[in-house]
């Protein structure tokens, strides 16, 4: 349903191939409205609806009745199902409108979306012409350093990803499950037993649908985007409605439900679809055993439906949702969902740039959409769904749906991916001076910086395997940089920003014959505090797997001669208590302080000397896209204050030089903050022209690498009283 599919056929003149027309089901239209309601209100910012997203698990559950019915009535019917035919349908459905979406949305990014976030936007574009948009979205989303997916115009194309996904697998899994009815009748292929049909196709629903419920209750509280997105983890919501489907067309309780338990059923529905949009909020682990609510809420409406005759009886919920109002807004519900998110998306950032009222702003977004959907669904969706000239053949809709997608790529390609990652020369790294602390007078400021934001942006390579994302649990042992051949053992431990100093400490260890031994993983700190990641509303179950990893690694390793350890100063609002709560500001001290106590003595067992990093200054938005706003040479009006920017990680430090003490382990502290931020306000842009920061708080490999000789110099400092030797021939471990 959320791909548009009618309560219908109406899909122009029937092949032999085709479904014959099923009863109209006015109250399933009326259900739509419902759907992209909650969707649309949910993504306005209506707070009443929290859980409004759920809007996506009723348009699931109504695509699987729908198209599953269409299928098994089809292979009863001629003995098998037309692959060709199914797909012409689909395209004369679904591409004409999303293509006409993208190339649009393509467009008015160009003009209104910062040039630095153009690939960006191109390759979402792209994965969404190519009905991939869902693992696109699980992948960045799990990146810590990557783009914010909640700013793509098309992120809502991840739910037509999963729905076109099952389809290129449900039909011909459902041909496999009948094929011994199939190979019998081979010579003499005609109707099938519908029971027996109905059987199969159960088992194979029962089997797709079991599997992937079972693989989103497991995901779902630690794979984050992965399960969010998934097929694996959304595919029993399809089924679900498929054996609801199966379950109506066989005899049985749900085909003789009587009229007052259908009523009853109908409004219980209801309930469970309205509560779980109202109870489900950013603290639930979704899909998972949550998604229940809507997807069986939505199941009882239907059934009702079926129960009550559509819209014949009074007090029914299929009456109410059969009023013309619900009715049409079903009808162009497909086109309404493709429409309202670019609207909001793109419209809150030409907002924010022009000054207008965000309320505003977002009411223009959903009546502009929404007139948007009812002309499209005149002027694109009817014509080409009824099209006489391409129902006739489907390799006509076939050559057309291949053109269709080339259109679609074409869009994003007016956004930049043709021209593939942008590079930093090679060379660059040797002919920008190195970054200095102490100087007598202050640098001059750069009149223009050395990189551009686009380069900015892309210049961040990271030793794979030895920094993972959010779902890695296993530290590889060889994460050895540096001077494989050095007899001085350095490790650098913690999230990524430990990863981002990698650069200047491979170079720094080179430099001094130094073995760097490097483990990092995204938003996860080496102290044994438990974690909160508010962004998939889950603990961090993998980081404290992935932090044992690694300390058995050091425990098994040589003996390190320096221990760095660098983290983030997002703890302070991600630190959870004894219960499940996320513990407020003045109370994180005290959490991180008892961790602190149980992992600095383990980290103090594997090394002489252990170096907290303090965290770098945070810049209040994203550095490239200020930068790429600007005349290169205003660039200064991208930096911030110091008093707001810096020593945002002050409660974690206190606490760690307060468990260094009670226990005796030996902790010293590497601080380059008057480097980072040298005046009252905090640059972007270095003295020596390089950008600083590929987003708000993560340094560009550029940047990271001129700071080499300042870094060897405040590590010396640190240790001054015992100094790392170098490494190299004759040099003592």
């Amino acid at each position: 349903m959320l791909d548009g599919t009618r309560t219908a056929p109406h899909d122009g003149p029937a092949t032999a191939a085709a479904a014959p027309a099923r009863a109209f089901r006015p109250d399933v239209e009326g259900l739509r409205a419902v759907a992209v309601g909650l969707v649309v209100l949910f993504h306005a910012g209506v707070a009443a609806l929290p859980g409004g997203f759920v809007g996506v698990d009723v348009f699931f559950v109504l695509s699987g009745f729908l198209i599953t019915g269409l299928l098994v009535e089809e292979l009863a019917r001629t003995g098998t199902i037309s692959i060709r035919g199914f797909y012409a349908r689909r395209v004369r459905r679904l591409l004409p409108l999303a293509v006409l979406v993208l190339a649009v949305t393509a467009l008015v990014s160009w003009a209104v979306v910062p040039p630095v976030d153009h690939p960006r936007v191109g390759g979402d574009v792209l994965a969404a012409a190519l009905y991939a948009a869902n693992w696109r979205f699980a992948g960045t989303s799990t990146e810590y350093m990557g783009a914010d997916v909640d700013k793509s115009p098309v992120l809502h194309f991840w739910s037509l990803g999963v729905e076109e996904q099952f389809y290129v697998v449900w039909p011909l899994l459902l041909l496999l499950a009948t094929g011994a009815l199939l190979v019998r009748r081979r010579r003499a292929r005609g109707p099938l037993p519908r029971a027996a049909v109905v059987r199969r196709a159960a088992v194979a629903l029962a089997l797709v649908g079991g599997a992937s419920f079972a693989a989103s209750v497991v995901l779902s509280p630690t794979t984050g985007g992965w399960a969010y997105y998934g097929l694996h983890t959304r595919a029993w919501e399809l089924a679900v409605g498929g054996g609801l489907a199966l379950a109506l067309a066989a005899p049985g309780p749900l085909s003789r439900l009587p009229r007052p338990a259908a009523v009853l059923l109908g409004w219980a529905g209801v309930a469970a679809v309205v509560a779980s949009a109202v109870l489900i909020d950013g603290s639930t682990a979704f899909p998972g055993s949550a998604a229940l609510g809507p997807v069986l809420g939505t199941a009882a409406l239907v059934a009702a439906g079926a129960g009550v005759g559509g819209a014949a009886v009074r007090g029914s919920a299929s009456r109410v949702l059969s009023h013309p109002v619900p009715r049409y807004v079903g009808r162009i519900s497909y086109a309404w969902y493709l429409w309202h998110w670019p609207f909001l998306v793109l419209g809150r950032q030409l907002g924010t740039e022009r000054g207008w009222d965000p309320a505003l702003v977002v009411v223009a977004a959903v009546v502009l959409s929404f007139a948007a959907s009812a002309l499209s669904n005149v002027l694109v969706e009817e014509p080409a769904r009824r099209s006489r000239w391409l129902s006739l053949r489907p390799v006509r809709s076939l050559a057309a749906g291949a053109l269709l997608t080339a259109a679609g790529v074409a869009a994003a390609l007016v956004l930049g991916p043709a021209r593939g990652p942008v590079e930093v020369p090679d060379q660059l790294a040797e002919q920008v001076p190195q970054v200095q602390g102490d100087v007598e007078a202050p640098a001059q400021a750069p009149a223009v910086p050395v990189l551009t934001p686009e380069q900015a942006r892309a210049d961040t390579e990271r030793p794979p395997d030895c920094f993972v994302s959010y779902s890695g649990t296993r530290p590889p042992a060889e994460c050895v940089f540096g001077d494989p051949e050095g007899t001085v053992d350095v490790a650098m431990i913690g999230d990524s920003h430990a990863m981002h100093w990698y650069p200047a400490l491979d170079a720094l260890a080179r430099e001094r014959g130094w073995r760097l031994h490097m483990w990092a993983k995204t938003a996860c700190p080496s102290i044994d505090v438990r974690v909160w990641v508010d962004k998939y509303a889950t603990e961090y179950d993998a980081c404290g797997v992935w932090r044992e990893g690694v300390l058995q690694q050091l425990e098994q390793g040589p003996r390190m001669d320096l221990l760095l350890v660098a983290r983030s100063m997002g703890y302070v609002r991600a630190t959870l208590g004894e219960g499940d709560e996320v513990l407020p500001g003045d109370a994180v001290g005290a959490a991180w302080q008892e961790a602190a106590e149980r992992t600095l003595p383990r980290l103090g067992a594997v090394a002489d000397r252990v170096l907290v990093v303090r965290d770098n200054p945070w810049a209040p938005e994203d550095v490239p896209t200020c930068l790429s706003a600007r005349d290169p040479a205003d660039w200064e009006g991208c930096s911030f204050d110091r008093e707001t920017g810096t020593y945002l990680d002050e409660d974690l430090a206190v606490a760690e030089r307060t468990a260094a003490r009670r226990t005796g382990a030996p902790l010293g502290f590497l601080d380059m903050t008057d480097v980072l931020c040298p005046g009252a306000r905090c640059p972007v842009v270095a003295d020596n022209g390089v950008i600083m920061y590929v987003d708000n708080s993560h340094f560009t490999d550029t940047f990271s690498r001129s700071l080499t000789t300042e870094l060897g110099r405040r590590i010396d400092l640190a240790l001054r009283n015992d100094p790392l030797p170098a490494g190299g021939e004759g040099a003592g471990g």
